[in-house]
């Protein structure tokens, strides 16, 4: 657009190559990649605040099931506890009890969550509260492992998944208007510019000083 603005015989009669158009057409394509690169930012954003949140599930549920198992919990509860610790750590069998007076191990995974991904690991949480919270002997002290807290953390826990699901849907609108902008649409930004580049060669000639500027301009389709 700057080199045509330049040219003094530039005056295509397509109303689409016409400068102001040229500069409306250019101003939208700069809008269109910074609306993406916003939306990208926000959608990387809300998935890495849910994988840290997540991250620290295994050390709480370890926790929750070491205090359920001091206040007394039936040994038909901490077997329903080990089903959801093996669905939300992937293992496919657990040890035999060990007896109160030795330590259980607390459950480490590195991987990342299995069955169905972030969901169903919010819905193991869920119902691992849910049984929790049936457990009268469960009275422990500590804050952060209260039933309430554990509630709400099952809250926020699905508030970081629908906050992903919106970020990862405005980003991908915002990367289908790109499309649409740069490629799609009838006027796009690169065949515009290809027609452009053909009536600088149908002006000026193919050897022209003018045409020579944008000669090797490609316009060209790229992934985004």
């Amino acid at each position: 657009m700057q080199l045509c603005s330049g040219y003094g015989g530039y005056n295509p009669g397509s109303p689409n190559l016409t400068l102001s158009a040229l500069q409306e057409l250019s101003a939208k394509a700069r809008q269109a990649l910074t609306d993406l690169t916003v939306a990208k930012s926000a959608m990387n954003q809300a998935t890495n605040d849910r994988e840290i949140a997540f991250a620290r599930l295994p050390k709480l549920v370890s926790a929750v099931s070491f205090a359920l198992d001091a206040s007394g919990a039936s040994e038909q509860t901490m077997k329903d506890i080990r089903v959801f610790l093996r669905q939300m750590s992937s293992r496919k069998k657990f040890r035999d009890p060990i007896p109160s007076d030795q330590a259980t191990p607390p459950v480490k995974s590195n991987r990342p969550f299995s069955q169905r991904g972030y969901e169903a690991m919010t819905n193991h949480v869920a119902q691992l509260v849910q049984l929790v919270s049936q457990e009268t002997s469960y009275q422990p002290k500590e804050l952060h492992l209260t039933v309430e807290s554990l509630r709400n953390m099952v809250s926020t826990l699905r508030s970081h998944n629908a906050r992903v699901q919106e970020a990862r849907a405005a980003f991908g609108h915002a990367r289908l208007h790109v499309h649409n902008v740069l490629y799609g649409e009838t006027n796009s930004l690169v065949s515009t510019a290809r027609t452009a580049k053909k009536y600088l060669r149908s002006v000026y000639g193919f050897n022209s000083n003018e045409y020579r500027q944008v000669r090797k301009m490609e316009f060209t389709k790229t992934r985004m």
